[in-house]
């Protein structure tokens, strides 16, 4: 009987090592600044530079750099957003962070090919993601605008 007991537990771990290692955190990983600092420091400074670019076309190659720079620097603040202590929740939290990766990506994209119109595109798609992440985050519900003191 003990023996079968000890199979048994042994089936069983082997069987949900596999689904632990999935869940488990990254080694190493330690998040240190929390989400509005990722804000103040990352996200409003290149989102701005994005949207900047998006307005006013940049008129020369290092300009085109500096609008990819920053998109990528958006893109990458998103996957900041998906770890550790910053993650809000599992469900609309990580879908509206990967929906800003994904439209920064684009803009970074649309910048690097010196495409105005994609970029626009992708900025319009940011914004949304912006919007979408902090009317219930940040707003409370309420329309996006400065931040709650």
């Amino acid at each position: 009987m003990r023996r079968s007991w000890t199979f048994s537990l042994l089936v069983i771990a082997m069987a949900a090592s596999p689904l632990l290692a999935q869940r488990a955190p990254a080694t190493g990983v330690r998040t240190i600044a929390n989400v509005r600092e990722l804000h103040d420091l990352i996200i409003s400074p290149a989102s701005d530079a994005v949207f900047d670019a998006s307005s006013r076309q940049p008129l020369d190659a290092k300009g085109w750099t500096e609008a990819r720079n920053q998109a990528l620097l958006l893109a990458e603040s998103g996957n900041l957003l998906m770890i550790g202590t910053r993650v809000r929740d599992n469900g609309n939290w990580m879908k509206m962070s990967r929906a800003m990766v994904d439209a920064a990506a684009r803009a970074a994209v649309a910048a690097e090919k010196k495409d105005a119109t994609a970029l626009e595109t992708a900025t319009d798609a940011l914004t949304v993601s912006c919007m979408e992440c902090h009317r219930p985050y940040r707003d409370q519900g309420r329309q996006m605008g400065a931040p709650p003191k």
